[in-house]
């Protein structure tokens, strides 16, 4: 072989070897392990393995051929051995397995049910084996198992005991020791090296045999193995699958594009035929996840054509920015629309390309309040509302012409509040050259005076780096960073998933539950919910994260909800209430459940306040011929009822009703945070909002932060290890905690439409903010 010919072999190994240390299949019988997903060996390992998958090997030995098949799932396999050879030696096994992680998958354990049946007797034999694994430190495994342990069938077959132990001595080596039913005695070395794992088999005492074994992966999801017998002649393989995604075995490095083209929210569309028209923030939090655990991944762009994100998601995006850069990847945000939102979540890229035709939005915030007084006296209608709270300005749009005195206040402080903390966190990136933060904001904050709305007048002001198509973008950051000339330069696109990351650690693992409050709080919410944390005690779960992203709802619900939480707390699992973009009325009553508080620094909080009441249309009815009759026992039967105006009475006792659930929410937000219940009436309560930052200054919540905040804040409270890997199961489904929306009617099911209009015949109670607050409103979407 010449020169050249070892060159092009040698590139063609570095290109099929990756550097992860997959595992190896087709290395059987070392009970310690988690070889061959758990499907032959140690029964346990199907849950040790921790990814569902399938295998194939074949091996031909002495005369002696050995097929196997089969396939896992994350807690059941079922697999299939055929062995056929000379003096009539034909066997076949159908195996059904099924295994358990306990205490943190410190240990596992596993059952398998065997039929078999063979030249040897007529008829099928059936048997069970039982395996355990225990893994006491990071870098340890036990393992046990006893086959045959009951068995029916022609024969009975006797019991085979194996014992183990792997030692891991460091990340690219470890070395096992196996003894099969008290004859057998072997080794096994395993050492990482060269994007290749090799195992070699070394045979102590009794009847085995020296193998060595060459695994390696191909792509994030294959591995295959080559086998090697004491001859030295290759005689068998195997190729093991894995959903699990491999985040270590990108060939090479490449240009990443990570599409964020549509809504971002908390949680996503549940149906879809076409193409689904939001992303969960736990799909693209998960796919940054990957790409931080991926070498190839220095060069990531982030395409924000047509997002849509709230002040909770974008900082989300933006701090795993800042991850990866702090990693050494490059990072670019292309935008077809300069907003504050994009802005927000771009605010730490280390360049910003623009679509040429883009259009500019940076004039500050703003919003609006339609009334509807006017139209209703016009109509004969009247909205019989009462509050309790001079600043629970949602009521009123239906029974006044114009804002009050004290909800203009309270929105102009807290639009200003939220327009200066997001001008503050752009500016930290800094806008032109040479500009500091300092520079950077002032500047920020003149030209939102300036009706600009050209991607040319952004670029001429700093506010992003340069006008381009996006596939025009690769090259020029191969150019902007590295310095590389590269015309055709081209990406790969990575699209948000929910795919597992594959993950070989034995380190124990903390599991923390996520219950998302999302949208607005209703009695369907409330019973989604209320499941949902009934079914907790029994996860396994440590500790609770209740993320909130709501401006309330039902007043009964959000209490019914608190009570749940705090139940939860009580019985010793912490909670840590996590606001995102809102907790406002009802959504702060039922962050007010956590042990901790967190809120994003913009986040919107507080309102503390309620208000409830009707509709009466009768002066409506009078006008269009419309007449109703009533039949009642008792005076104020119909008190309800949208056909008559209530009486002084029944608003004093709805007044009254009002006035006792506010002491019920100032005492439940005196609980939560230790300021006396009487300051939190006079000076935060009555219906005010504020921002993140000055919710914190006033006590209203514990600290600022995001997801990574609260799942640190409930590693603590729950006394789990700071470097601890977590398991976060997100409770329920989602969608089932929010309103459907407009474009999903078609797929209500017909008690979810018999539940809203009995929701809409009764007088409410609401501790709900006004669509005044809604992201695209604000101009921060």
């Amino acid at each position: 072989m010449n020169l050249m010919q070892n060159k092009v072999v040698s590139a063609l190994f570095l290109f099929c070897a990756t550097y992860a240390l997959a595992y190896i299949p087709g290395e059987s019988g070392f009970v310690s392990l988690e070889n061959e997903h758990g499907i032959w060996g140690n029964p346990a390992g199907v849950a040790a393995f921790d990814s569902k998958g399938a295998l194939i090997s074949y091996d031909y030995d002495n005369s002696i051929k050995d097929f196997r098949v089969g396939g896992n799932l994350e807690h059941w396999a079922a697999g299939f051995e055929y062995t056929q050879g000379p003096h009539h030696l034909d066997f076949s096994r159908w195996s059904l397995i099924h295994g358990n992680a306990l205490w943190n998958r410190t240990i596992f354990v596993g059952e398998r049910v065997n039929a078999i049946r063979t030249a040897e007797f007529t008829g099928t034999e059936w048997s069970m084996d039982l395996g355990v694994m225990i893994r006491p430190l990071s870098f340890v495994s036990l393992g046990y198992s006893c086959d045959n342990v009951l068995y029916a069938g022609p024969q009975a077959p006797e019991r085979v005991q194996n014992l183990g132990a792997t030692l891991r001595l460091g990340p690219l080596f470890s070395v096992s020791y196996d003894v099969e039913d008290f004859e057998d005695h072997r080794l096994l070395f395993e050492l990482g090296l060269y994007g290749v794992r090799w195992g070699f088999r070394m045979p102590l005492y009794g009847d085995d045999e020296y193998r060595l074994t060459f695994s390696t992966s191909f792509g994030a999801y294959n591995n295959v193995a080559l086998h090697v017998y004491d001859d030295l002649l290759p005689k068998g393989g195997a190729w093991g699958y894995h959903s699990a995604r491999n985040p270590n075995a990108s060939l090479s490095a490449q240009i990443i594009r990570v599409p964020l083209d549509m809504q971002v929210a908390e949680t996503e569309d549940e149906f879809s035929f076409f193409r689904k028209s939001s992303i969960s923030i736990w799909h693209v939090r998960n796919l940054f996840e990957h790409m931080l655990r991926d070498p190839a991944c220095g060069l990531v762009i982030l395409d924000f054509s047509g997002y849509k994100g709230n002040i909770g998601v974008s900082s989300e995006i933006d701090r795993y920015v800042k991850k990866l850069k702090a990693r050494g990847s490059k990072v670019v945000a292309y935008m077809d629309d300069i907003r504050p939102a994009v802005l927000l979540a771009s605010a730490h890229v280390d360049r910003i390309a623009v679509e040429p035709s883009a259009h500019m939005n940076w004039r500050g915030l703003g919003g609006n309040i339609l009334f509807y007084k006017g139209l209703f006296d016009k109509l004969g209608v009247k909205a019989e509302f009462l509050r309790h709270g001079a600043y629970k300005s949602a009521v009123e749009p239906y029974v006044a012409d114009s804002m009050s005195k004290e909800a203009r206040d309270n929105f102009d402080t807290l639009y200003h509040d939220l327009w200066t903390a997001l001008q503050t966190y752009i500016s930290m990136r800094g806008v032109g050259p040479q500009m500091s933060s300092e520079k950077a904001y002032k500047h920020l904050d003149s030209l939102a005076g300036e009706p600009l709305v050209t991607a040319s007048a952004a670029k001429r002001a700093g506010l992003v780096d340069t006008l381009l198509y996006l596939d025009q973008v690769p090259s020029y950051a191969l150019k902007t960073f590295f310095d590389i000339d590269y015309p055709n330069a081209a990406y790969r696109t990575w699209t948000p998933t929910g795919k597992k990351i594959f993950n070989e650690s034995w380190a124990p693992r903390a599991k923390i539950a996520l219950l998302n409050i999302d949208g607005t709080i209703d009695s369907r919410m409330e019973r989604s919910v209320l499941e949902s944390i009934r079914k907790l005690p029994g996860t396994g779960a440590e500790a609770l994260i209740v993320r909130v992203s709501s401006p309330g709802g039902s007043a009964i619900a959000s209490d019914k909800i608190w009570a749940a939480l705090r139940n939860i707390s009580e019985i010793g699992i912490p909670v840590v209430s996590s606001i995102g973009y809102m907790g406002a009325s009802g959504g702060y009553y039922i962050a007010c459940a956590g042990d901790k508080i967190l809120a994003e620094p913009m986040a919107i909080v507080g309102s503390i306040g309620i208000y409830g009441g009707k509709v009466d249309a009768s002066g409506l009815m009078e006008k269009i011929g419309l007449k109703a009759e009533t039949v009642k026992t008792h005076e104020y039967a119909d008190a309800t009822t949208f056909t008559r105006p209530w009486t002084d009475r029944e608003k004093a006792a709805l007044q009254a009703y009002m006035d006792e659930f506010y002491d019920r929410f100032t005492g439940v937000v005196s609980k939560a945070t230790g300021i006396p219940q009487a300051t939190v009436d006079t000076a935060y309560g009555g219906g005010r909002v504020m921002i993140g930052i000055k919710a914190l200054a006033a006590g209203l919540v514990h600290g600022l932060g995001g997801i990574d905040d609260a799942i640190a804040v409930a590693k603590q409270l729950a006394d789990i290890g700071e470097n601890t890997d977590v398991d976060l199961q997100v409770l329920g489904s989602g969608h089932s905690l929010t309103l459907p929306t407009p474009g999903s009617k078609m797929l209500y099911q017909l008690s979810d439409w018999t539940e809203y209009i009995y929701d809409l015949s009764r007088p409410q109670l609401w501790a709900v903010e006004p669509a005044l607050f809604e992201p695209a409103l604000l101009g921060i979407e």
